[in-house]
C-alpha cells in the first residue's frame, strides 16, 4: 500500500472594487402658497363648480357667484437628495413619480373635482389633468428643489343642502417616490374657500298711492306713503281725497343672505320715479328704509321698505299712473 501526497492550493478570492452607486430620494419639500379661492356665494339650489386658474376664479357651471378675495394657485416643491457622494441626483434620467388626489372637505365645499399640474422649474410628463394625477418630474442637476404648479376645480353645494357656510376647506395629497415606485407618502394640504349663502331678494308688495279724488281748484296736495308703515297721509289741500280702497301700500322686499356680512343696495333710477298715464306724468320722490352699504342681521333676513311722495294739482290728468323702480343687492 502506498501513500501519496496531494498538493493543496490556497485560492484567494479577490473582490472587485468600483464606484459605489447611491440611490436618490425624493420628498415633498413644501406646498406654498396653498390653493385659495377667496369668497364665493353658493347657488340657491344645485352645485356650482368654481375653476381656479392661477390667480383667477370663474364659475364653471351652476348658479353660484364669485364675490372677492385673494386667489392663489399652489406651488409644490419636490426635493431630490442622494445618499452619498458623488450625488446621484446628477445622473441623467432620474425621475420622481408624483401622485395628486382629493382627500376630504368641510361644509358646502366638495372634494376637488379636477387638478391640473403646470410646469414650474421641473419638467413634468404623464397624467397632469384629472381627478387623480400620476406623472413624473425630471430636471435635477444636483441635490435640490424643483417645482410644479397646481390649479383646481372645486364644487360648492347649493343653499338647498343646508350645509355650513363661512371658512371651509377641501384637502388633497401630494405623494412622491423614485419612479417607477407608486408613491404612498408625502404631504397633505387644505384648499381654503369662504362660502356665503346666496344673496336673494323677494318682492312682498308694490308702492301704491291708492285711489285719489282731486278737486277742480285749490292748491296742490302732497300725498305721502310712509316707507316703514305704508300709511298714507295727505297735506296741503283739504279737498284732495284718498279713497280707502284699494289700500295704499309701501313697496316691501325681503332680503336674505349670509349673516353679519356686508352688501350694497342700489336703485334705478337713482332719483325720482316717473309714473305715466299716456302723455301725462307724475314724479315720485322715493324714500327708503335702507340704501347703500348694509350689514346683514344675525338672522340673515332684512326687510326693505320703499315709500314715496307725489304732488297732485287741480289740473293733474285723471287716470291710472304707473312706473318702475329696480332694486339690486350685491355682496361687497
Amino acid at each position: 500500500m502506498s501513500r501519496g501526497s496531494i498538493p493543496l492550493a490556497l485560492l484567494g478570492l479577490v473582490g472587485a472594487t468600483g464606484q459605489p452607486a447611491f440611490a436618490q430620494t425624493y420628498t415633498v419639500n413644501g406646498i406654498s402658497p396653498i390653493t385659495a379661492y377667496g369668497e364665493v356665494a353658493s347657488a340657491v339650489s344645485g352645485t356650482t363648480v368654481f375653476a381656479q386658474t392661477n390667480t383667477t376664479v370663474t364659475v364653471q357651471s351652476g348658479g353660484g357667484a364669485r364675490i372677492k378675495g385673494t386667489v392663489r394657485r399652489a406651488t409644490v416643491t419636490i426635493r431630490c437628495a442622494g445618499s452619498g457622494s458623488p450625488n446621484s441626483c446628477t445622473v441623467a434620467g432620474n425621475r420622481a413619480r408624483i401622485r395628486v388626489g382629493a382627500l376630504s372637505s368641510t361644509g358646502r365645499a366638495g372634494l376637488i373635482q379636477e387638478f391640473t399640474a403646470v410646469t414650474g422649474t421641473g419638467t413634468i410628463s404623464g397624467t397632469t389633468t384629472g381627478s387623480l394625477l400620476d406623472f413624473t418630474m425630471t430636471g435635477w442637476t444636483r441635490t435640490g428643489n424643483l417645482t410644479f404648479l397646481l390649479d383646481t376645480k372645486l364644487p360648492v353645494a347649493g343653499n338647498d343642502t343646508g350645509g355650513a357656510t363661512g371658512a371651509q376647506t377641501s384637502t388633497y395629497y401630494v405623494y412622491v417616490a423614485k419612479d417607477p415606485t407608486i408613491p404612498t407618502t408625502g404631504s397633505t394640504v387644505a384648499t381654503t374657500i369662504t362660502i356665503r349663502r346666496p344673496l336673494q331678494m323677494a318682492k312682498v308688495s308694490d308702492l301704491s298711492f291708492g285711489t285719489l279724488v282731486r278737486q277742480p281748484s285749490g292748491t296742490a296736495g302732497s300725498v305721502v306713503v310712509n316707507n316703514s308703515t305704508g300709511a298714507r297721509t295727505i297735506t296741503g289741500n283739504a279737498n284732495l281725497i284718498g279713497l280707502p280702497s284699494p289700500a295704499p301700500s309701501r313697496a316691501q322686499f325681503t332680503i336674505t343672505g349670509e349673516p353679519s356680512t356686508t352688501y350694497a343696495i342700489s336703485y334705478s333710477p337713482t332719483g325720482n320715479i316717473v309714473m305715466s298715464n299716456g302723455a301725462s306724468t307724475l314724479s315720485v320722490t322715493t324714500s327708503k328704509t335702507a340704501t347703500g352699504n348694509q350689514t346683514m342681521p344675525a338672522s340673515g333676513t332684512l326687510t326693505l321698505g320703499v315709500g314715496g311722495t307725489i304732488s297732485v294739482l287741480s289740473t293733474t290728468a285723471r287716470g291710472q299712473y304707473s312706473g318702475n323702480l329696480t332694486v339690486t343687492v350685491t355682496y361687497n
